[in-house]
């Protein structure tokens, strides 16, 4: 956790580093070939899910030649989905000056980057399928040390070709080859962990008993709609306001990313758990799990839209000066966005990890298509502050698709009460926060990068005693309570069981 903290610090540094040393565009750039080309990853099919789905199962049974079958399935498709990716990749550059009518970057770099970004994807495919089984055994943890070590490295190679030889080149490159060192480490640990794998043959007979086929295609619909709502943004904005307004975006969209990845990286590992939680507790205990875990997600939803709300044009004016500050009404949209997918993160845990996947699609493709239509029609009117719009609208219908199933598929119950407490649990962050910003709007906690900490380290205790104020008399407060202690007295066992040896 501590190197994951350096890391997102050191993120910080090089990004200010790029936006002294070289143009905003080429952030806008990167941003928005990494966009298009995540729209090429609907070619993957939710494969990964549908492998992980019946991985839980079997290392659960231990049933080591169904592993095998599984993972040997995910190999072979994922070779013919790299080859299908290299080939739409490569008809695409030569859609490049379509795409990006910006001419501020010169035509060469614009190649560069895109090329760059199509490697990285396409290593991805070919060397980290193998990360699905140690995700499913409860091991990512072995993934993310790799990726950590490996990622301290990257920036300090990313900084050195920044600072000292100014070259984007160098910059790209290095992302790319610890990118794919990453990977192969990660190979080489599988083999290890997991010496009774091993490449079996596989039948098209294979894939029908496993109905392989009827998943894919449900899921598909499902990834193919959240591409295209979460990618189609940076693509908007860099068509219709410019590179240059992208490539402001994305110092705003730096802390978002740190904060999310730290959240992800942390709370990622009760995933399996709920997977097993659902396939064998009974439905009274796994409401109750739910409901815990659903309060927990809102606490850290509502402490993150604080401090965001009120640290973040702060932070852009010190780190990279007032000439990359937007609009505070982009701060406002992007806060409620942040709000809205945290809080209900808990109702797309539950919802992944049950399968099923054709009771909501239609709820995914509307959001998609909404998101789409909206930002590009409000863009013209409203600017960045349009294009949010129309993601928060479109994240509404996927929010929406998510607790229904959760309620009427898994639990069966009525989620009226459920709704109604989200929306006064909304009301009262939202005046949590417009009081924590009149408390904390002294010009002192903005103007030094001190002042800044201390202004985000007031900015949580606020809130958490607040939080605690408003909500200690609900059971889902009491449950998260007793089970803070019952960890406590876990690991409290195990450091004097060790001091006693």
């Amino acid at each position: 956790m501590t190197l994951y903290v350096v890391l997102a610090l050191f993120g910080i540094l090089i990004r200010q580093a790029f936006t002294r040393h070289l143009p905003i565009e080429f952030l806008g750039l990167e941003g928005l070939f990494t966009n298009i080309i995540s729209l090429l990853s609907i070619a993957e099919m939710g494969i990964s899910a549908v492998v992980s789905y019946g991985l839980y199962r079997e290392l659960a049974n231990k049933n080591e030649a169904e592993i095998n079958m599984l993972m040997s399935i995910y190999r072979y498709i994922y070779l013919i989905i790299g080859t299908l990716v290299a080939l739409i990749g490569g008809a695409l550059f030569f859609f490049l000056p379509w795409i990006v009518r910006d001419n501020s970057v010169e035509w060469g770099y614009v190649q560069f980057v895109y090329v760059i970004q199509i490697c990285t994807v396409l290593s991805t495919y070919f060397l980290a399928y193998r990360r699905t089984l140690f995700a499913a055994d409860q091991k990512d943890y072995i993934c993310i040390r790799i990726d950590l070590v490996c990622s301290f490295a990257a920036n300090l190679v990313k900084f050195a070709t920044i600072v000292i030889w100014e070259s984007y080149t160098m910059y790209a490159l290095s992302a790319l080859c610890f990118n794919i060192l990453a990977n192969l480490i990660i190979s080489h640990r599988l083999g290890q962990e997991y010496p009774f794998l091993c490449t079996v043959k596989v039948t098209i007979q294979d894939l029908i008993q496993r109905k392989f086929f009827v998943d894919v295609k449900n899921l598909l619909i499902h990834k193919l709609s959240y591409a295209v709502y979460s990618g189609c943004d940076v693509i908007v904005i860099s068509s219709v306001l410019g590179l240059r307004t992208a490539g402001l975006v994305a110092n705003y969209i730096l802390l978002y990313d740190g904060v999310y990845k730290l959240l992800y990286k942390t709370l990622q590992g009760i995933v399996p758990s709920i997977a097993n939680l659902l396939h064998t507790a009974d439905g009274e205990k796994s409401y109750r799990v739910y409901r815990m875990l659903d309060f927990v997600y809102f606490l850290i939803g509502g402490y993150v839209a604080c401090v965001y709300f009120i640290v973040l044009q702060p932070f852009v004016t010190l780190f990279f000066g007032a000439d990359f500050l937007l609009e505070d009404a982009y701060v406002v949209a992007l806060t409620c966005k942040v709000f809205l997918s945290m809080q209900f993160e808990n109702a797309c845990n539950f919802r992944n990890t049950y399968g099923i996947f054709e009771n909501d699609r239609g709820y995914l493709v509307l959001a998609a298509v909404m998101n789409f239509i909206l930002s590009v029609i409000l863009s013209h009117y409203l600017g960045l502050v349009g294009v949010m719009v129309g993601t928060i609208i479109g994240l509404w219908f996927i929010t929406y698709s998510r607790v229904q199933f959760v309620f009427r598929v898994i639990f069966r119950r009525s989620m009226k009460k459920y709704l109604w407490n989200h929306a006064w649990w909304s009301v009262v962050v939202l005046l949590e926060v417009l009081l924590i910003d009149q408390i904390l709007s002294a010009p002192f906690f903005s103007s030094t990068y001190m002042g800044l900490m201390i202004k985000c380290f007031c900015a949580g205790i606020l809130m958490l005693g607040m939080q605690v104020i408003v909500f200690h008399r609900r059971e889902e407060f009491r449950s998260v309570c007793l089970y803070i202690g019952e960890v406590r007295d876990i690991l409290m066992s195990k450091i004097q069981g060790r001091k006693s040896q």
